[in-house]
């Protein structure tokens, strides 16, 4: 089983909390220029490839998942960084139509394989759900990071 979804966080210290976009009614206070820190989470049968730990400026992170998910959908394994992570999270293909999601670096190594078609599947929808909300909340557009991330799919 495949889940994936974003998370914004709200607050600072001991209030600081996540709350899933799709229960988001309005964006985290931020400074002007500041990130809007939030993170993206993958579990991949029962592995937790990415996670909340990973905050970071999420509109960066869905763009290089969704240069992720293009590049592994042209045909060949996919990897970036995560900003000022320094880790990497990658899509490799196996077997049987199958795949590979890995996050390793700083001392981290998690992976999973699932259906490459579920992955893909997981990953459009939660990135579509968050540009859909961030569009809705901001009335600002991201129309050719949702293209990468749909291309060759229902989502188009």
């Amino acid at each position: 089983m495949v889940t994936a979804g974003t998370v914004l966080w709200f607050g600072q210290g001991k209030d600081e909390r996540s709350i899933d976009i799709g229960r988001c009614d309005r964006l985290p206070q931020v400074k002007y220029g500041a990130d809007l820190v939030g993170a993206i989470v993958l579990e991949v049968n029962g592995v937790e490839v990415l996670d909340r730990d990973l905050a970071d400026d999420i509109v960066m992170m869905w763009t290089y998942v969704a240069n992720v998910v293009n590049e592994y959908r042209n045909g060949r394994p996919a990897r970036t960084s995560l900003p000022d992570q320094g880790i990497y999270f990658s899509l490799n293909p196996l077997p049987r139509g199958q795949i590979l999601v890995s996050l390793e670096g700083a001392g981290d190594k998690r992976a999973a394989s699932a259906d490459a078609e579920e992955v893909l599947f997981a990953l459009r929808f939660a990135g579509n759900e968050f540009f859909d909300k961030m569009e809705e909340l901001t009335g600002r557009f991201w129309p050719k990071v949702r293209s990468r991330l749909n291309s060759g799919s229902e989502f188009q």
